[in-house]
């Protein structure tokens, strides 16, 4: 079987959408059940005129992938697919982990416990490797090129964040950004 990595783009309803649009589901879920936790995860109040292009270029390209995915193909039956879905599964179960661990930690204090301990930003890091899976999955280059910005916008989003958690939370943030990781394991 031969794979186009520039797939037709065609609406259909076995497409990338099922599993992007469920990334996006899971945030809402949270933040629904847990109304204050979502009001703290959604505070922009500090962000600096750079931190505010970032999230808004960010949301544009999320806004892009999400469209994109509608018309985007998965391969079922390649082993493009069942890479990109184990990739998928995985990245799923780490960013509804993150969520839940973020909604359990008390206000005023740095989120440290569960999937935090090994990662300072588990909710970026699964989000980007769910996408990538749905890119995977798809084996498509049209996802691909709109993913690669978005990782580097979410990268300067992280960059402002650790920037403000190191002054809201002073030491404690310190000692907890000196010893866990930026996004997973080594890096």
């Amino acid at each position: 079987m031969e794979i186009s990595f520039f797939t037709t783009l065609k609406i259909g309803w076995l497409n990338a959408w099922i599993p992007a649009f469920a990334m996006v589901l899971i945030q809402f879920v949270y933040m629904s059940i847990y109304k204050e936790v979502g009001k703290r995860a959604v505070d922009t109040s500090w962000y600096t005129a750079e931190d505010k292009r970032n999230a808004i270029i960010s949301a544009l390209l999320q806004v892009a992938l999400l469209v994109l995915s509608v018309f985007v193909p998965l391969k079922t039956g390649t082993a493009w697919f069942w890479t990109g879905a184990v990739i998928y599964a995985a990245a799923f179960a780490g960013f509804i982990q993150a969520f839940y661990d973020y909604a359990v930690t008390p206000q005023g204090k740095t989120v440290q416990c569960g999937i935090y301990r090994i990662s300072r930003n588990p909710m970026y890091f699964f989000f980007f490797f769910g996408m990538a899976g749905v890119c995977i999955a798809s084996a498509s280059l049209w996802l691909g090129g709109v993913i690669a910005p978005f990782a580097l916008y979410n990268h300067l989003i992280v960059l402002g964040e650790e920037r403000y958690c190191a002054q809201a939370y002073g030491q404690e943030y310190l000692e907890y950004q000196r010893k866990t990781p930026r996004y997973f394991l080594f890096f």
